[in-house]
């Protein structure tokens, strides 16, 4: 390339850089003397040089929706592998209150399929403890079998498992509370006498 052409290629280059710089001076310019027309020469800029137009502003900002809360569920099924800490983060409440609502003595003891029900927003429960429970309540025991207990409790198996949610009698483990529904007394069979 000759030095000749490059000079002209870079005096177009200049020009219309010049050019674009002289567009863009005079809507300044226009835009500030439309501005003080208006009575709006509130800008403090010095001789030659003018501020860039502020962006308008709505008197009234449109209020962003405000999302709807999801409802927590009334009740949880425990899955394998869920601790009582994972399912109290989950759902926002405390190991505690969940503990207590189910009647829970020890916080590390939940199986999987059983039915948790959860402390609503605002809801605080005391900590558990087998004195609180009440006396329709037994807390399973080591070696207990859904048999024995209802046998001791004086209740049929149907009747414990159905108060208790129990589909899988297999399923009973120690801490468990279970309610004791109310007991059919059967009158005493007379003997006959000899």
């Amino acid at each position: 390339m000759t030095d000749a052409r490059r000079e002209l290629i870079f005096g177009v280059v200049g020009l219309t850089i010049l050019a674009i710089v002289a567009v863009v001076l005079f809507m300044q310019a226009s835009d500030s003397s439309e501005n003080s027309a208006n009575g709006d020469d509130s800008s403090e800029s010095s001789p030659g040089l003018t501020a860039p137009p502020l962006p308008a502003v709505s008197a009234s900002p449109t209020p962003s929706p405000t999302p709807t809360p999801t409802p927590i569920p009334q009740t949880y099924t425990v899955q394998p592998g869920d601790t009582l800490r994972d399912i109290a983060e989950r759902f926002d409440v405390t190991v505690e209150d969940l503990a207590a609502k189910n009647g829970i003595p020890d916080p590390n003891n939940i199986f999987a399929g059983q039915k948790l029900e959860l402390p609503q927003p605002g809801e605080r429960l005391g900590t558990p403890g087998i004195e609180k429970l009440g006396d329709n309540v037994y807390i399973v025991q080591s070696g207990d079998t859904l048999y024995a207990i209802a046998q001791d409790l004086g209740v049929s198996i149907e009747t414990l498992a159905e108060a208790n949610d129990i589909t899988d009698p297999a399923q009973l483990f120690v801490g468990r509370p279970l309610t004791i529904p109310e007991r059919q007394i059967t009158p005493p069979t007379a003997r006959p006498q000899a």
